[in-house]
């Protein structure tokens, strides 16, 4: 039978693990969001973008 101290540590890891897949679904999701945010931004609209206008250029800055 594990003593307290294992026990312990194995919470701990559990929800480290936890915590992990959490922040690893959330980040997904938020770069999702923010690609189709880009394409709708650049497309207007439209199947495909306009070539050569640039419009990323300028989002780092931005951000």
């Amino acid at each position: 039978m594990p003593n307290y101290i294992d026990e312990i540590k194995i919470i701990l890891a559990t929800a480290r693990e936890k915590t992990y897949l959490a922040i690893n679904s959330a980040m997904v999701e938020a770069y999702w969001l923010i690609g189709k945010r880009i394409v709708e931004q650049e497309q207007h609209g439209e199947d495909r973008a306009k070539y050569g206008e640039g419009i990323l250029k300028d989002l780092p800055q931005s951000l």
